[in-house]
């Protein structure tokens, strides 16, 4: 084990005797040190972090005499002081760092080595000393890094176990129930943690032990949140009740899927015909198949099963797309690009997405299409008839009417007819879902022959409507199934498309209307008022839109979404351990219906813009501003296209900002350029707003927009000089495109006033902008003072860095170290900030790092991997517009084809060129060198012999050869 000066993963302790410090302050202020090193942390942000309100009273001798009693304790050259503050010795080592990097080891390990993750795995877990990192440390200086640790080490302990039971030996089987004992006692609602513990208890025979984990974590669920357990665990418990052979090691692989395929919630019903009709219209070579029929009729969830059924190495695109008249076809290729992880750059969108599909071979599944008939169809239409590769399955009430389109009628379930046996009762598919639905809210609950017989009559009712089963299922928690019956006296009619049916069919609408007219006139408003958000919402979010509620306190509102949970009206849907909020569309779309009857629309509008404006309203970028946009992005979404309607000036200028940070941060280019401009253009947004969303505007657009670009940039510096955060921000983005068109003394001083800037009025710029300046240095050959300067901004957020600082800041000094002839450092550092990335923001690495990366294993000569990382970049930029990237990335993939003999080589390297000339840029010295080393290895203009198609395709068809052929090799 690895020795440490300090040690956090448990009681707060210092030095090899591992003594536990006395005296709260002493505690915490080592301990505000330990989070902040590698920052020198100033008397006075001592004094505010750790005295909290207490500090206007006293001066920073306080603080002082601390740190006198610390060294005392802990030796004189443990804390180092510096003109900018308190900083511990440089060289001090954590428990909690040793942790990370056993973690991060364990995961970058292939499944294939399971021994040696489990060891990984095993010595980080012995790090921990106690239950609660940084114990005895105040909880409001630790409420980040204590709950980051807790989640670490909780994740760690499944991955354990998970490596564990794939053993299955008699003491490993142990060794991972007692693990997991000891986590699901600590988190009594952690689900996989139950569901992974239920599976070792089974396998060892204790069974009952088993059952009995499953019943206290849905009781759990049910007291604390109001839901029941998701599908997995269920599934768990079902299999263990059957003495499910399958209930073993068998290896669990992640299937190669692009945008969230939902797990589905509770088990599908009566749907295997239809799963294997789709199985046979796609094998028949259907390049087009529209799931059709009414709404709640199952479609989505049709659609999501047979997403379930593809193989795992399928090419699968899955999107929900978005609601609304007037989507364009631009927005639904931008929603698929999203999901398929593509960049579409500054052009038309449908364009590109055509271009960017047109030699894959991916399985698109497009959710509810019906919101957006006209533009899906439009762009459907153009992917069958210019790409020759993507098959589309999507869901509708109706179909798109385009030609070689094939329709899968997805009818309700069958209900048993009058007067049926028993038996021909209990196997009707209606009947089973509905008793099963009631089993969801009821367990335990048997039913007797005569309930039957009334869930019977419940189905024929409802026509079997699986959306109507289940919101009558869901009155049992205050109903009899004979008061259910009476419930559903006055027929609920839905709407068919087809003609024979009997008048007594009718509409869904009025399913609908009777499930929400029961409701208490509170609770309708409560639901109608929720019916704005667009997709999962929290319950903070929910209070701030529903507002006053006659009748009821604001402090009972979350009770009232609780009750609607119950009754059905608001489905939870899990994601990442969360637990958020949804209401279905078909729902969504009636509620609206009566929010405007109400007169309340306008209002609770109002409400929906001004949260999700005021959400990050003048703060700085993080971490949690980036995930949480991610995962309500429909929301801010829609917030932002009604407050451009309204020309809203309170909020679009807010709502604009924030998503351009997200769109900037996942490289949505063209989405954001659309949308800020329309804000732009309606004249309403304050003068400072306006200076930002111009700034955010140049950040988006291609880098290859050239001199007018950097005009704008330039002209906005004395319209932001009295906000020091977005002139930080300028003046970074200022050296970018001098430096991109070999203008590189002049991205030198643009970065040089980045660094003054930020040292002087915006510190938290300070890594980034030295990263800049390394760059700018290096490009200059100045590969001492490059190097330096890099070293100095990982140095400031490599003790604690954010997802942000990461993506902002690696890249940059990457790529400094990279063109300062250092590519095996660059290359360490970028694979450790990638893994960080997506591990806590769960976002796809952006071109910019696979780029560098791709540079840094080419210098450091393995070009196999670096031909894989273009590749990758390749793929991220599939879609085109920007030549100079395109060109970088063109330009490192033919010298590593080069480098590995691959065909084509040449063409590549002569397409990068063009690319370049085209946009007026240049690569860095070193990279120019590097290419021009590999180019001239080339046999004089070997040719790849190949039938090629124009620019980007043609590039993109060699590359992917090469790579594929590599990986065979």
């Amino acid at each position: 084990m690895v020795r440490v000066d300090y040690r956090v993963l448990g009681a707060l302790q210092a030095g090899p005797d591992a003594a536990v410090l006395r005296g709260q302050r002493a505690r915490d202020v080592l301990a505000l040190l330990l989070m902040r090193r590698g920052r020198p942390v100033t008397p006075d942000a001592i004094l505010d972090a750790v005295w909290g309100a207490d500090a206007h009273t006293l001066d920073t001798s306080v603080v002082h005499t601390v740190i006198a009693r610390l060294r005392r304790a802990l030796g004189p050259h443990a804390i180092h002081r510096h003109d900018a503050g308190y900083q511990l010795h440089p060289r001090a080592t954590l428990d909690a760092d040793e942790f990370t990097r056993l973690i991060s080891a364990a995961r970058a390990l292939v499944p294939d080595r399971r021994r040696e993750i489990i060891e990984l795995l095993q010595q980080a877990l012995l790090l921990w000393s106690g239950p609660e990192a940084f114990g005895g440390v105040s909880d409001e200086l630790v409420a980040g890094a204590r709950p980051r640790l807790h989640e670490l080490r909780d994740a760690a302990v499944e991955e354990l176990a998970e490596r564990l039971l794939a053993g299955g030996t008699v003491g490993e089987l142990t060794d991972a129930v007692l693990a997991l004992q000891d986590l699901a006692e600590r988190e009594p609602l952690r689900e996989r943690a139950h569901e992974l513990l239920m599976e070792g208890l089974y396998r060892l025979g204790r069974q009952g032990e088993a059952l009995t984990v499953y019943d206290r974590l849905r009781r759990g669920l049910r007291d604390e949140l109001g839901i029941d357990p998701g599908p997995a665990t269920a599934a768990m418990q079902v299999r263990i009740l059957n003495q499910d052979p399958s209930v073993g090691p068998a290896p669990r692989s992640a299937p190669a899927r692009r945008g969230v395929v939902p797990r589905p919630r509770t088990r599908t019903i009566g749907r295997g015909a239809e799963l294997r009709q789709l199985a046979d219209l796609a094998g028949a070579g259907r390049r087009l198949i529209t799931i059709v029929g009414p709404g709640g009729v199952g479609k989505s969830r049709l659609l999501i099963e047979y997403a379930h059924t593809l193989p795992a190495d399928a090419r699968l695109v899955y999107a929900e797309l978005p609601c609304g008249a007037d989507v364009s076809a631009a927005e639904v290729a931008e929603t698929i690009a999203r999901a398929a992880g593509l960049t579409l750059g500054g052009g038309d969108p449908v364009d590109t997405l055509v271009t960017a599909l047109r030699d894959s071979e991916e399985i698109v599944l497009l959710d509810e299409a019906e919101w957006s008939v006209a533009a899906t169809a439009t762009l459907i239409e153009r992917l069958l008839s210019d790409v020759a590769g993507p098959r589309i399955v999507l869901t509708s009430r109706v179909p798109l009417g385009l030609v070689g389109e094939s329709q899968l009628p997805l009818a309700p379930l069958a209900a048993p007819a009058p007067g049926a046996t028993p038996d021909g009762v209990s196997v009707s598919p209606a009947v089973q879902l509905f008793v099963e639905r009631l089993g969801d809210h009821l367990p335990g609950l048997r039913l007797s022959q005569d309930d039957y017989a009334r869930a019977a009559e419940i189905t024929r009712r409802v026509d079997g409507l699986p959306l109507a089963l289940e919101i009558v299922a869901g009155q049992s928690i205050a109903s009899s199934v004979t008061e259910l019956l009476s419930l559903v006296e006055s027929p609920l009619d839905i709407e068919a498309v087809e003609r024979d049916r009997t008048a007594r069919q009718r509409t869904l609408r009025e399913t609908l209307a009777w499930s929400v007219d029961r409701l208490p006139e509170a609770s309708r408003i409560v639901l109608r008022r929720l019916a704005v958000f667009s997709g999962t919402f929290d319950m903070a979010a929910a209070e701030a839109i529903v507002g006053h509620v006659p009748t009821i306190a604001a402090a009972d509102i979350p009770a009232a979404i609780r009750t609607l949970i119950r009754e059905a009206q608001i489905q939870v849907v899990r994601r990442g351990g969360q637990a958020r909020m949804r209401i279905l569309r078909p729902s969504r779309a009636f509620l609206m219906e009566h929010l405007s009857e109400a007169d309340e629309t306008e209002d609770t509008m109002r409400r929906y813009r001004g949260w999700y404006a005021a959400r990050w309203r003048d703060q700085l970028l993080t971490d949690a501003l980036i995930k949480e946009v991610a995962t309500s992005y429909p929301d801010y979404h829609s917030a932002l296209r009604d407050a451009l309607r309204l020309r809203d000036a309170e909020t679009l200028g807010d709502l604009a900002i924030v998503l351009c940070r997200y769109w900037f941060f996942v490289e949505t280019g063209s989405e954001g350029v659309r949308l800020v401009r329309a804000a732009l253009a309606t004249g309403v947004l304050s003068p400072r707003h306006t200076a930002i969303l111009r700034l955010l505007e140049a950040a988006l657009l291609p880098q290859d927009q050239g001199l007018e670009q950097r005009s704008v940039l330039d002209d906005l510096v004395p319209d932001l000089a009295d906000d020091a955060d977005w002139l930080g921000r300028l003046h970074i983005l200022r050296s970018v495109g001098p430096y991109v068109h070999g203008d590189f003394p002049r991205a030198l001083e643009c970065a040089q006033e980045a660094v003054a800037h930020a040292q002087a009025q915006a510190e938290h710029h300070v890594p980034e902008a030295l990263g800049a300046y390394a760059v700018m240095l290096a490009a200059l050959g100045r590969a001492t003072e490059a190097v330096a300067a890099g070293q100095e901004a990982w140095r400031l957020i490599a003790a604690a860095p954010s997802a942000v600082d990461l993506t902002q800041v690696v890249p940059k000094v990457a790529l400094a170290l990279i063109d300062s002839d250092h590519p095996r450092e660059a290359l360490e550092i970028l694979d450790r900030a990638l893994a960080q990335v997506e591990e806590e923001l769960g976002l796809a690495p952006p071109s910019l790092f696979t780029t560098n990366a791709g540079w840094a294993a080419l210098g450091s000569g393995d070009p196999g991997s670096a031909l894989l990382r273009f590749a990758q970049s390749l793929d991220q930029l599939a879609g085109g517009g920007d030549l100079l990237v395109t060109g970088e990335v063109l330009s490192g993939a033919g010298a590593a084809m080069a480098a590995l003999s691959s065909d084509g080589a040449a063409d590549v390297l002569d397409l990068a060129d063009e690319h370049l000339r085209v946009a007026g840029a240049v690569l860095t010295p070193w990279q120019a060198a590097v290419v021009e080393r590999h180019r001239a290895a080339l046999p004089a203009r070997a040719k790849s012999g190949l039938v090629l198609g124009p620019d980007f395709a043609r590039g993109s068809m060699l590359i992917r050869h090469a790579a594929d052929q590599h990986r065979s090799g």
